[in-house]
């Protein structure tokens, strides 16, 4: 992976936030040693994070420190002029303990923790949900731009290859022009005249009715022989190979119903050219 992939993958913002695995984190800081534009993004989604907390941090109310240790006071007094202090006697009546006051300060200062922890804890995991689901959506952008560039690869590929079959020498290529009732009609029939395979590529035909389908035919000795139907929906597949073929006078292209017919309708005839 590069320093360019590393940045905009969103593993960064789950480092920086705790959610990366063990295996992220292996990979993440062997990115950082080999490149130092990751390490310096690391740095700056660290500071962005620290800026963030700061900016959405709340102080608590400014008196409530001192209602705190007021409380603890006033209790204090109390004890000392024996208004609210009680002993606490154990088994034996002749002993009597009194409660320290420096536990006192200490649950007060166990308080102030708390409350501070607390309120850490409620800001951090805000924080911690954000970056969250902006690393999620990263993820999720990541493997929609994925699937595609996949998807155009396939394309791609599909089109050198029916570029190449278009270039072969032994590949004869024949025009088929619309018939009289389809003038704009037109499509092209690729006839590899050693291999003896046929393929259509479609210039221009009408989308047809949901339970019509377009049928090619070979004229061989004056009679028609069916050479398959194909499909409209997939304007990227730019040649269709039908049945193959020894010999053949004539092409042409019918509507028909839907998987075919046995014999071709003649005054549905969108495209006839000779193959000579």
């Amino acid at each position: 992976m590069d320093a360019s992939r590393f940045i905009s993958s969103g593993l960064i913002e789950a480092y920086v936030s705790g959610l990366a695995t063990s295996n992220e984190i292996q990979e993440l800081e062997r990115g950082m040693r080999q490149y130092p534009e990751v390490a310096a993004a690391v740095d700056d989604c660290q500071l962005d994070m620290e800026q963030y907390v700061t900016l959405q941090s709340k102080t608590p109310p400014p008196d409530l420190k001192q209602r705190i240790f007021h409380i603890i006071i006033n209790e204090e007094a109390a004890r000392e002029s024996g208004s609210l202090e009680q002993p606490v006697t154990d088994e034996f009546p002749e002993t009597k303990t009194y409660v320290s006051s420096a536990w006192r300060w200490i649950a007060a200062a166990a308080i102030v923790l708390l409350l501070g922890s607390l309120w850490f804890n409620y800001v951090f995991s805000g924080q911690v949900d954000d970056y969250k689901g902006r690393y999620e959506a990263s993820l999720s952008t990541q493997h929609s731009l994925a699937s595609e560039s996949n998807g155009y690869k396939s394309r791609i590929e599909h089109m050198e290859h029916a570029i190449d079959l278009m270039k072969n020498p032994a590949m004869k290529a024949v025009k088929m022009p619309g018939t009289k009732p389809f003038p704009s009609a037109l499509a092209t029939v690729y006839w590899n005249q050693q291999s003896k395979e046929v393929f259509i590529m479609v210039n221009n035909l009408p989308e047809p009715a949901a339970d019509k389908q377009y049928q090619l035919w070979a004229i061989v000795n004056g009679k028609p022989v069916d050479m398959g139907v194909f499909e409209m929906n997939n304007p990227h597949e730019l040649l269709q190979q039908m049945k193959s073929i020894d010999n053949a006078e004539m092409f042409a292209i019918t509507l028909e119903k839907k998987g075919g017919s046995a014999v071709p309708t003649m005054d549905q005839m969108y495209v006839a050219g000779k193959a000579s």
